[in-house]
C-alpha cells in the first residue's frame, strides 16, 4: 500500500481537499490548505504538519498569496523561490519525498488590483521551480501547462474567479498529478505509424520510360539536320 501524502498549502489546496474529497480518500491523500496563507506563513506549520500526519511523502502548493501581497508588501519571485526552496531541503532532511506543484495561472490577482505583474511573477517562479526543484529533492509537476490560455490566464472553463479552480479544474490536473506520485501508471504517448513509400506503378514507369525515349529521339534528329 502507498504511503500517506500530505498536501500541504493554500486555499488551492484547501479548496482540492474539499472538491475532490474522493480523490484524496481513495489515493491516501491529507488535504493541509490555509486559505490566505503565503509561503512564508506556511513555513511556521511545515514542521507540525508532516509530524502530526506521519506522512512520508509531502506535496507543496503556494506562493500565489506572496504574489496578491497578502502580508501588504511586495515580495519578488526569487525571495518566493528561497522560501519554498527552504521548505524542501527541510522535508529531505526529515527524510520525507517531496513533490512541488507549479503556481496556477491567472491574469490578475482577484483581491488587488494593484498587482499588474500577475502571469510574469508566476511564470518566473514556475520556471525556477522547474529548473531547480530537482536539486532540494523534489519532483516538479507543471499543472499551469495543463490550465494556462496562451496570455496565462486560467482558462474558463476551468475557474471560478480568475485564479482559484473550479471542480472541473482540479478534475483536468488530477491524472497529472496522481502520475507523478507514482498513484496511477503514467499515460504512454501515442506513435504515430509511419508509412513505407508508396512504390510506383508500373505503368506509371512505363510512362517515364516512353517520355524519355521521346526527348532523345527529339535530341538526336535536332543533332542530325545541323
Amino acid at each position: 500500500m502507498a504511503e500517506p501524502v500530505v498536501f500541504i498549502g493554500d486555499s488551492i489546496t484547501e479548496l482540492w481537499g474539499f472538491h475532490r474529497a474522493g480523490t484524496f480518500e481513495a489515493y491516501d491523500l491529507i488535504p493541509r490548505g490555509g486559505s490566505g496563507q503565503t509561503a512564508r506563513w506556511i513555513t511556521m506549520r511545515f514542521r507540525r504538519d508532516l509530524e502530526e500526519t506521519g506522512a512520508k511523502g509531502v506535496h507543496l502548493l503556494c506562493g500565489v498569496n506572496d504574489i496578491g501581497r497578502n502580508e501588504g508588501f511586495f515580495v519578488p519571485a526569487e525571495e518566493i523561490a528561497r522560501t519554498l526552496a527552504g521548505m524542501l531541503d527541510e522535508a529531505r532532511a526529515l527524510g520525507v519525498k517531496t513533490w512541488i506543484g507549479s503556481i496556477m495561472p491567472a491574469a490578475r490577482i482577484p483581491w488587488n488590483p494593484e498587482v499588474q505583474d500577475a502571469p510574469a511573477m508566476i511564470a518566473a517562479v514556475n520556471t525556477w521551480l522547474r529548473d531547480h526543484a530537482h536539486e532540494h529533492g523534489a519532483t516538479f509537476i507543471d499543472y499551469h501547462a495543463v490550465l494556462a490560455t496562451e496570455t496565462g490566464a486560467l482558462r474558463p472553463e476551468y475557474g471560478t474567479d480568475g485564479l482559484h479552480l473550479s471542480p472541473a479544474g482540479y478534475e483536468a490536473i488530477e491524472p497529472l498529478m496522481l502520475a507523478s506520485l507514482g498513484r496511477i501508471p503514467r499515460p504512454v504517448p501515442a506513435i504515430e505509424a509511419v508509412a513505407p513509400p508508396a512504390k510506383p506503378r508500373l505503368g506509371r514507369l512505363a510512362g517515364i520510360v516512353v517520355a524519355a525515349a521521346a526527348v532523345l529521339a527529339a535530341v538526336a534528329l535536332v543533332l542530325s539536320v545541323r
